[in-house]
């Protein structure tokens, strides 16, 4: 189906129970935001105070598309406009009596999964993590047609049961749509999660959480729950690694033994130093003990156990 082959294939779900279509496009649109932050100077991408948007999540698509250039032939593009032509009529021809040509939204769910199932194809083999494989498994796994919006009442009128949260978490949100072979429409939210980077930066700062007061993961769990912010719509994990450590790596936040906390010097960055050096030369010895034991008793193994010595050397 992937290759397109058979459009017949096609179908679209007329059951919304159980689909994962709303981590699908969180996990598509972290991913986006991310190679794009890995690939570019941009200052605004970069900033502390940096706030997603709809607007910037395309100027971040082209990021990826200018650093990862697509080279085709006529009949290459050629051939990439007939599938997407048939996309559209197959779509059209499944939703059948529930298609509206005078319906925005649901133009908008047909394009943005068009152009999503095709960018896949091209980058498939391209990027080490290819943020359309998320969205292919809602078309091809979930069979549905999605969006999304930066404006969190955008969908409103389309959400049946609406439930209390905070203020700040309420608009801590992105709006998620999904279209089956229905006439409703699959609608939640799913939680901004750059704007919560933020939120989590501005706690450690304003409560003074730096290298001489490390705040522990489970109180940081904690604090978001006291948000309102639910495990279902961000799990402890989530927090753990769309949060906590993508600002350890940009090294915004720093840790030790005791916590985390917040770099705002050069006496939070050396604490930081300090224990990821102790770290590494922990893992150090211990690939080290690998080598040995193999060149003990594996005399004359084919494995190369001195990977991280050659890696070292490289570094130099």
């Amino acid at each position: 189906m992937t290759k397109l082959q058979e459009f017949n294939e096609i179908t679209l779900t007329d059951s919304y129970n159980k689909l994962s279509y709303k981590n699908d496009i969180n996990n598509h649109i972290i991913s986006v935001l991310d190679i794009a932050l890995e690939n570019t100077e941009s200052e605004i991408l970069k900033a502390q105070d940096f706030k997603f948007s709809k607007r910037l999540y395309w100027e971040c698509i082209s990021i990826i598309y200018e650093n990862n250039p697509i080279i085709r032939t006529e009949e290459e593009k050629e051939n990439d406009r007939v599938i997407e032509q048939n996309l559209y009529r197959q779509v059209i021809n499944k939703l059948d009596t529930f298609f509206d040509k005078n319906d925005q939204v649901l133009l908008e769910t047909m394009d943005f999964t068009i152009s999503n199932f095709i960018d896949n194809r091209h980058y498939s083999d391209k990027l080490s993590i290819n943020p359309w494989n998320f969205t292919d498994k809602i078309f091809i796994e979930n069979n549905l047609l999605y969006s999304f919006t930066d404006n969190r009442d955008e969908y409103d009128h389309l959400l049946k049961n609406k439930r209390k949260e905070s203020e700040l978490s309420r608009y801590a949100t992105i709006g998620v749509l999904g279209k089956g072979h229905r006439k409703d429409y699959a609608q939640s939210y799913i939680k901004d999660i750059y704007a919560l980077r933020t939120l989590f930066l501005n706690l450690l700062d304003e409560n003074n959480y730096d290298s001489r007061k490390p705040i522990k993961i489970n109180e940081i769990f904690k604090q978001f729950r006291d948000l309102g912010i639910l495990k279902t719509d961000l799990s402890d994990s989530n927090i753990r690694y769309w949060i906590v450590k993508p600002l350890k790596d940009s090294i915004k936040i720093g840790s030790n033994k005791n916590g985390f906390f917040i770099i705002r010097n050069e006496e939070d960055l050396n604490e930081s130093y300090k224990s990821h050096y102790r770290n590494f030369i922990g893992f150090y010895k211990t690939l080290e003990k690998h080598k040995r034991k193999s060149s003990q008793e594996f005399e004359n193994s084919d494995t190369n156990l001195n990977k991280h010595n050659d890696f070292l050397d490289i570094l130099r």
